[in-house]
């Protein structure tokens, strides 16, 4: 069995979920009171730059490219939508129009956990067809008779 380690980025993800989490529970509980802003705020920061910085170049964030192709658009088509939906919650929050920022702070923190489910479960328990692991192919350790025995 293979040991599977968590990445850099991976962490990050996970980190700014968490702390996503502790942010729009304090918002829901407290009605959106300032340092859950900030919480959610730096969340989002660190999800967008883990994302955004390997595209521009910067390696040490870079994921190597494993599990399913398609759950990783996937992934990433849900963190963008994620990314959007907390933009309008916080441009409503600015507009006093609570009762659609929590809406739309709920709705943000289901498309991050998806997101993030489809993102782990793509890299680790999905399999593309043509895999390098020969664990289920019977063809990987072929059977050997030995011929000089029958002499």
């Amino acid at each position: 069995m293979k040991k599977s380690s968590f990445s850099l980025p991976e962490l990050f993800y996970i980190f700014a979920f968490l702390l996503y989490l502790v942010g729009s529970s304090i918002t829901h509980i407290l009605n959106g009171v300032e340092i859950s802003l900030w919480l959610m705020a730096f969340a989002m920061v660190t999800t967008i730059s883990t994302t955004i910085l390997p595209w521009l170049g910067i390696q040490w964030l870079t994921l190597e490219k494993k599990g399913c192709r398609a759950g990783w658009w996937l992934a990433l088509l849900l963190q963008v939508a994620s990314w959007g939906t907390y933009a309008f919650a916080m441009f409503l929050r600015l507009n006093r129009n609570l009762p659609r920022f929590h809406t739309l702070i709920t709705l943000t923190t289901l498309l991050w956990a998806a997101w993030l489910l489809i993102f782990i479960y793509s890299r680790y328990a999905c399999q593309p067809q043509h895999s390098d692991d020969k664990l289920g192919d019977e063809t990987a350790h072929p059977i050997v008779l030995d011929e000089k025995r029958e002499e």
